[in-house]
């Protein structure tokens, strides 16, 4: 049976995503059509007008292993905390189990 600690626990999550979904700010995409139109006449611009993007172009066949050893030690120390957490939670409820 849930304590009432664990419903606080859970409405204090649910609370935080909830001011998390709100306070994220909207998409900021728009038409395709408004991309082109200059705001202060209004008038439209040709596609040729418009200045083309800068491109690019890098090649790199080797291992980024600096970029691999990033993504484990993110990857373990989600783990671990995952790992900690669950193992708090199991002590915590065995304890109250005995008393």
């Amino acid at each position: 049976m849930p304590t009432p600690r664990s419903h606080r626990f859970t409405r204090a999550v649910a609370g935080a995503l909830v001011i998390t979904a709100i306070a994220t700010p909207g998409a900021g995409a728009r038409p395709i059509e408004e991309m082109f139109v200059d705001p202060r006449s209004g008038a439209d611009q040709s596609r040729a007008e418009a200045a083309a993007p800068t491109v690019t172009r890098t090649i790199d066949e080797r291992f980024g292993w600096g970029s691999a050893a990033i993504g484990a030690g993110g990857a373990t120390a989600v783990l671990l905390l995952t790992a900690a957490g669950a193992s708090a939670l199991s002590h915590r409820h065995q304890r109250a189990v005995v008393r």
